[in-house]
């Protein structure tokens, strides 16, 4: 294929992307007289040329060092067209994410971008219970050459999961020598320090080489109270006039107890008056960044076999640690945790129990009070700790395969990889509700409170006193703690061959090439959430184990044809059998037209493919007791509808209707509806049409712009399905088909009628439609007697919209927090003689919190209005590198130079994440951040 002038100028934009700092202009010109095949993300095919008609931005190890990324998501999620789906910040509160770094492409979600190593896929660092994405912590940035980001769909490709685009992770490779690589940071309040380490060592030989890379970091974390706007739970309210302000949000669980008489008041449970000031704050204890801690190991061999066929060999191991993440203790109900009153349970404590104080006693008798089951009693459990969470993640991965040149046209290569992460979980500061219950049922002998029940005795049960501050003993506190363990493992294996070369058909361009190929593929996992949290006896929700598998095997191939030197056409299509949702097969075509020199046309079009994974299939059911409404609350004999009549149709609804007039629920059958949410093995296949125009135009010899407008629509995507609409979908039909009283087993009901359990799943619930435009303006100047280059990635994001396929409601995203319509980050460099010097800016439009009203303010609950509305943000990073001889570099930088501190977004917001007051995903949580390194080569 000829070679043109807007050939090079994407080669050479590509190539200035990945280079280092130092690497000169001169130098990437000279490497483009040589002709020789390269693969490009997006295409198995190797060209000569770097441009192809679906767009690629490149971030550069320049860009990684520029920041002084320790994380490789830090730079990735920071790009126009990722956001996060996990981070250190958003995931605080959570048991098993905390701590995940992943990233999500077009904001369609991690499970819709796929994230490959050198163009092979990488094991799910997620436990399966919860959903599928490669935690980035796994790939540590100092192993990391460049990350190019497809911002296409792919499938056609890639197989499954290539929705939103592909981030395609180039490592380091054929390494020389000795090199030690060390940083450290923190911020400018004094905190969040952060160290790292990596040796590398490799050498040649006669046609091979090998290397090793070992390497340690670490991050402190922030506590919420390290920083103003997290240091306190929040809220908005409205003060006399309707004016919006941010004031505290305390807990009414407070470590005394909370005793509250329906119609008298609440008070502490020592029975005086609760007052404001009784309350807590759960900020107190909670993290605003999770401390991380990793330790990992990377080796790569190649070796010529014979002059035509090569072996190579990739491992990854990464061990990842939470530390001391904690959120604040157990809030604890007694009478629904213990006594399961909105489960219909029977157990309660006589307001004759010696463990009442008498002043309480007082108050509970004058009320008529004879049984607590009667009030809500509610307690923080400090005596027994944060609820924290250590859990460990390690992730193993090898590749390994031959390549074989079998002529001057033809290659081959055969290449298996494994990879398997493994999660260790220990969760502190939880309760056994069993033991808590005897522990609750104390009698006086002798003087002496005991334990009523002689075995629970037996086996260290001492009286749990819970009226008051402090009240509870280390004994009693050590009898009903509980630690909660859980596991999990994701496992995936893939076996593939591809042929690829030139056809000996000649076209007026040159010889049509292809590429074809065989992949299969088997993923595993399984989560064990252990025995107490199976069982229901801990103070969490009970939560059943997760154990599935799947496969595929993928038949695809490519195919280019120039069919002028101006014109190009590629073609691509696959066809996957997975052994659950049996075949679909997907397509990729485009055309790049360059109709004068310097100026290139490409668009394409595509069909896209999400398989549902073993989250979405085979997820353990948990246990929620989040509000459900029952459509048949209130109906009576003559309540007209569909709905009515199938209530009716139900023996126990209709006998309390004849009995009493109507069905009316009590406030605690409305309370008490409990049920599971977990995988569901009929899900099907999401599905996605994508197109994409665009322009690559080389303005003039140091200027270029790349322009794409593109659009995705996704069908049938997967979503939990809610459980008042898993009830809407029942009850609301005609009478003919409600054929089960039960709703088919997601929906109990006990002999009175009322709903003890409303079940739901994963389903295929909503199309997405997104579309917008991407602009990438890269410019190089030789200025003042050094070499300046900038480089301009911009996105505005047209619409983002959510349809519920039965319902048609649709909801449109863009222009809120985490949708800006516009962002942008601009990299400056500028090389002088041994100093680099990079400034890079980040730009994230003005937003609304919602755009459909669904947040509020904790006055009238309506919905917000001054707090709705978040400007615009800049962040400005500046870094400084110094090669002071040819084997040591130092550097020195700073991130939010101008401390740019986050927008307010607490409780009754849409996006504030809980526990930290704002969107970590958008908006910076450190502050102005310090760090210097320095490299050592050998």
């Amino acid at each position: 294929m000829k070679s043109s002038t807007i050939s090079k100028a994407v080669k050479f934009a590509l190539i200035v992307g990945a280079s280092s700092a130092a690497l000169s202009a001169p130098a990437v010109w000279a490497e483009e007289n040589e002709v020789e095949r390269i693969e490009v993300t997006g295409s198995r095919i190797k060209r000569t040329d770097m441009e192809t008609p679906v767009p690629v931005t490149v971030i550069g190890r320049a860009e990684i060092d520029a920041i002084g990324a320790v994380n490789v998501a830090d730079i990735l999620n920071s790009s126009p067209v990722a956001v996060a789906g996990s981070d250190q910040s958003n995931s605080t509160f959570s048991t098993t994410t905390v701590g995940l770094n992943t990233t999500s492409l077009r904001n369609l979600g991690e499970s819709r971008t796929l994230v490959l190593v050198n163009g092979r896929r990488f094991v799910s660092g997620v436990d399966p219970s919860t959903g599928y994405a490669v935690d980035l912590n796994a790939i540590p940035a100092a192993m990391i050459e460049r990350i190019d980001i497809l911002k296409s769909a792919s499938s056609a490709v890639y197989g499954s999961d290539a929705v939103a685009g592909v981030v395609n992770i180039i490592t380091r490779k054929d390494f020389e020598g000795l090199e030690v690589d060390a940083q450290a940071g923190v911020s400018d309040e004094g905190d969040r320090d952060t160290q790292q380490i990596t040796v590398t060592a490799g050498g040649s030989w006669s046609g091979g080489n090998a290397w090793v890379s070992l390497g340690y970091d670490n991050d402190d974390g922030l506590k919420a109270t390290d920083r103003s706007f997290s240091a306190q739970d929040t809220a908005i309210y409205l003060d006399e006039n309707g004016n919006e302000f941010a004031g505290p949000l305390f807990s009414s669980y407070p470590p005394q107890g909370r005793i509250t008489i329906s119609g008298v008041g609440s008070f502490n449970a020592d029975g005086t008056p609760f007052t404001a000031d009784s309350r807590f704050n759960r900020a107190s204890y909670r993290q605003l960044v999770t401390p991380l801690e990793r330790r990992y190991a990377a080796a790569g061999l190649t070796h010529e076999l014979s002059d035509s066929v090569r072996f190579f060999s990739e491992l990854n191991w990464n061990s990842t640690e939470t530390k001391d993440s904690t959120i604040e203790p157990t809030p604890f109900d007694v009478v629904n945790d213990v006594w399961l009153k909105d489960r219909n349970g029977t157990g309660g404590m006589s307001v004759d129990s010696p463990l009442i104080p008498e002043l309480l006693r007082q108050e509970l008798v004058a009320a008529g009070i004879t049984d607590l089951n009667e009030v809500t009693f509610v307690r923080r459990m400090v005596e027994l700790g944060a609820r924290s969470t250590d859990l460990t993640r390690d992730t193993i991965r090898v590749a390994t395969g031959f390549q074989w040149d079998i002529n001057d046209q033809w290659t081959a290569d055969a290449y298996l990889t494994w990879g398997q992460t493994d999660q260790w979980q220990d969760n502190g500061g939880q309760v056994n509700v069993e033991r808590a219950a005897k522990a609750l049922d104390v009698v006086e002998i002798d003087g002496e409170l005991l334990c009523r029940d002689e075995l629970a005795r037996l086996n260290g049960c001492v009286p749990l006193n819970m009226f008051g501050e402090g009240t509870i003993s280390a004994e009693a506190a050590d009898y009903v703690r509980v630690p909660a363990k859980a596991t999990g493992v994701a496992e995936q294996f893939v076996l593939g061959v591809n042929l690829a070369g030139e056809l000996p058909v000649e076209l007026p361009g040159g010889n049509m090439m292809l590429s074809t190929g065989v992949e299969f593929r088997e993923e595993k996992g399984s989560y064990s959430p252990g025995d107490l949290a199976q069982t229901g006896a801990s103070s969490t929700n009970r939560s059943e184990p997760t154990n599935g598998s799947f496969n595929t095997t993928d038949i695809f191939g490519e195919l280019v044809l120039p069919v002028f030197d101006e014109l190009e056409v590629s073609l691509a299509a696959r066809y996957s059998d997975h052994s659950i949702v049996d075949g679909q097969t997907t397509w990729n075509a485009g055309i790049q037209y360059t109709p004068i020199d310097g100026l290139m046309l490409r668009a394409s079009a595509a069909t896209a493919v999400r398989t549902p994974n073993i989250s979405d299939l085979y997820a353990g059911r948990g246990e929620t007791f989040a509000t459900v409404t029952d459509p048949c609350n209130g109906i009576d004999a003559t309540t007209p509808g569909n709905i009515a009549d199938n209530c009716r149709a139900i023996p126990e609804v209709a006998a309390r209707i004849a009995a009493d007039g109507s069905f009316d629920l009590t406030q605690a059958e409305v309370q008490g509806t409990g049920g599971f949410i977990g995988g569901n093995p009929d899900v099907k296949e999401e599905t996605a049409d994508t197109y994409s125009i665009g322009a690559v135009w080389q303005v003039y010899e140091d200027l270029s712009l790349t322009v794409d407008y593109y659009d995705i629509s996704v069908e049938d995507a997967i979503d939990v399905t809610s459980r008042s609409t898993v009830l809407s979908r029942c009850f609301d039909v005609d009478p003919s088909e409600f054929n089960s009283a039960d709703c088919n087993g997601a929906a109990i009901r006990d002999g009175n009628g009322a709903l003890i359990e409303v079940n739901s799943g994963t389903s295929n619930e909503n199309n997405i439609d997104t579309s917008g435009v991407d602009v990438e303006v890269t410019y190089t100047h030789e200025l003042f007697g050094g070499d300046f280059r900038a480089n301009l990635v911009w996105n505005y994001t047209r619409e983002l919209v959510t349809t519920g396929i039965l319902s048609g409601d649709a909801v449109d995203e863009a222009g809120e927090i985490l949708t800006p319509e516009n962002r942008a980050v601009l990299n400056l460099f500028y090389d002088y003689g041994d100093l680099t010097a990079a400034w890079r800016i980040r730009y994230w439009d003005q937003v609304v919190d919602s755009k459909e009203g669904d947040n509020f303010n904790f006055t009238d609950f309506e919905p917000l209005d001054e707090y709705n509305s978040v400007g615009s943000y800049f962040y400005h990073d500046l870094n400084l590198a110094y090669n002071f001889t040819e084997s040591l570099v130092g550097s020195f930088g700073v991130r939010n130079l101008f401390d740019k501190q986050p927008p307010l977004l607490p409780q009754g917001t849409l996006y504030g994440g809980t526990g930290i007051n704002t969107a970590s995903e958008a908006y910076d949580v450190t502050g102005r951040y310090f760090y210097a390194g320095v490299t050592m080569t050998f």
